[in-house]
């Protein structure tokens, strides 16, 4: 069986070192990564190497973390350019939006422009005439309704989850809890980072 060395693995995939050890750690395959000194720590070896067959593994992860299959599916409702900075288990959500999408009345110009993670819950930017009152209403309810589902689903795996509350707030499952960690005290007690009553309106819509 044939090895690679990390950095030589991630610069095949067109990554950064730092982002492949992150990559590698967050879908739990440091079991994978072989080393031939036993003192040496994961995120700084030198020595570390993985199978060189692996690369095809870590090329489709790639791909559904880039949401490849679905920018091409939905290509009809996304913007040119479309941003999206979520991570994979939040993709059930990007899908409910685009289907949306699809149904609202050709004279609103809805497209979707982009979703990113903000202090773990999704937020959604679209392109749409914000003339008409029924397009910015449905806009605005998609808005919500995408927010509170998010907060209920693991961003890593789609598993459910929940809000996890430390400095870089994050929704996951208890499988990847640790990647919010270290939580701050109270965490458990808050579900909704907005729930000290912020209205609709007052969401961010970029």
């Amino acid at each position: 069986m044939a090895f690679i060395d990390l950095p030589t693995a991630a610069d095949r995939l067109g990554i950064s070192l730092t982002y492949f050890r992150d990559l590698i750690d967050r879908t739990d395959r440091k079991e994978t990564v072989l080393d031939p000194d036993p003192t040496a720590d994961f995120w700084s070896s030198s020595t570390a190497v993985i199978p060189e067959r692996d690369l095809r593994t870590y090329e489709h992860m790639l791909a559904r973390r880039r949401f490849v299959r679905f920018l091409e599916k939905y290509a009809d409702v996304l913007v040119e350019g479309c941003e999206l900075t979520v991570r994979p288990g939040w993709k059930s959500l990007l899908e409910r939006v685009a289907d949306r999408l699809r149904w609202m009345p050709p004279a609103w110009n809805a497209r979707f422009r982009k979703a990113r993670e903000k202090s773990g819950y999704m937020s959604l930017g679209f392109e749409y005439d914000s003339e008409r009152e029924d397009a910015r209403n449905e806009i605005a309810r998609l808005r919500e309704e995408i927010r509170l589902s998010s907060l209920s689903l693991c961003e890593e795996c789609g598993r459910n989850g929940r809000f996890r509350y430390s400095d870089r707030s994050l929704t996951l499952c208890d499988r990847h809890a640790r990647l919010a960690e270290p939580l701050r005290a109270g965490d458990g007690l808050m579900s909704d980072p907005l729930s000290d009553g912020a209205a609709i309106s007052e969401l961010p819509s970029d």
